[in-house]
């Protein structure tokens, strides 16, 4: 596994972990001034991601991401995800893509893919 695939592994964990340890994993794979965007949200900092992070698990409890593929060039890349249900059923899939600072993400931005 890449250094930059163990990292999208890394990140995708924190949307399930615990809610205790979310914000120290985080910071481990992202820098403070992470900026995060979706279709539904744009947030900024390690504080107001983790807690986006917290509403997805209250929302999906027991889902999970898993990183299914990861290109990656020029202090960016591209991870494509599969949203697991608390079954290990497929619920979603999307994209995400990143820039890169330090060897943590710095700016990410998701897209959900069409059923």
């Amino acid at each position: 596994m890449s250094d930059t695939q163990q990292l999208w592994t890394d990140y995708a964990a924190c949307w399930s972990a615990e809610p205790g340890e979310r914000l120290a994993a985080l910071g481990a794979v992202a820098v403070d001034e992470v900026g995060y965007r979706d279709p539904g949200t744009e947030v900024s900092g390690l504080a107001e991601l983790a807690d986006y992070m917290a509403g997805f698990a209250g929302a999906f409890p027991g889902h999970r991401f898993r990183i299914d593929e990861v290109l990656e060039h020029h202090d960016r890349s591209l991870a494509r995800w599969t949203q697991l249900s608390e079954q290990g059923e497929p619920a979603m899939a999307g994209v995400s893509t990143a820039l890169h600072r330090d060897g943590r993400l710095a700016d990410v931005t998701g897209f959900f893919l069409p059923a």
